[in-house]
């Protein structure tokens, strides 16, 4: 197909200690061989312990700078996409839009789905849009999804928020609430929550704190989740 590319058309497309520790404990007690400095001298001598909040600043940095690459790997290919679309072999129009988007995809997931949907754009032939090649890119999303699922230990906090705010309804226990939730739901929250970045994860903890008593719970639990799955991959409007 040639002309000029819509958004809609682009959305079928794409369906403990270390030994430095242990060898200043053996000086505190004596064991190094030579008597150990005033406290004093010893608290002096020793590096600054950068805060915690410069810690977490500089997480935060890496993690925006890890989310915007993947989001600019993802607009190149919508951009190899869309000049594939077209009779003329010029730039995307909307790419510096797209690379100012950030969605709730996690970099590593959103990076695998785009280099994956991008290998697949260069070996297919003929028309993109289609229900072939959208299959190819479906099958992108889903091997990426699978790459970054969330360990068990890690859907800890979440089960933590959602077993407590059931039982704290009073509609069922909180053991018996995670372990039915975790036997029956574990490995789809485990697979969707893997695939948010951290801003994701927190809006689902946050939604789980607020189920309505009496509410289904498998519903609710789907409504916390569908609006951040549907912002994993941003398209143009």
């Amino acid at each position: 197909m040639k002309g000029k590319v819509r958004g809609r058309s682009v959305r079928a497309a794409l369906a403990p200690l270390g030994a430095a520790s242990l060898g200043s404990l053996a000086l505190a007690l004596g064991c190094g061989g030579s008597t150990p400095p005033p406290p004093a001298a010893a608290a002096s001598n020793a590096p600054a312990r950068p805060a915690p909040e410069a810690a977490d600043a500089r997480k935060a940095g890496g993690e925006q700078r890890e989310q915007r690459e993947a989001q600019r790997a993802w607009c190149e290919y919508l951009d190899a996409l869309y000049q594939r679309a077209t009779s003329q072999a010029r730039s995307w129009p909307k790419f510096d839009e797209c690379t100012r988007h950030t969605t709730m995809a996690s970099p590593r997931m959103l990076r695998a789905t785009s280099e994956c949907s991008l290998a697949a754009l260069q070996r297919f032939e003929g028309d993109p849009f289609t229900p072939e090649y959208a299959a190819e890119v479906s099958r992108c999303g889903s091997e990426a999804m699978t790459a970054t699922t969330l360990p068990h230990a890690d859907l800890a906090p979440f089960m933590a928020v959602l077993c407590g705010r059931v039982a704290g309804c009073g509609d069922v226990d909180y053991d018996t609430c995670r372990q039915s939730l975790e036997d029956g739901l574990g490995p789809q929250l485990e697979r969707a929550i893997g695939a948010m970045n951290s801003r994701g994860r927190q809006q689902v903890r946050a939604c789980f704190g607020k189920l309505a008593c009496g509410g289904e719970i498998g519903l609710q639990i789907s409504a916390c989740l569908e609006p951040i799955m549907d912002d994993l991959l941003w398209l143009p409007g």
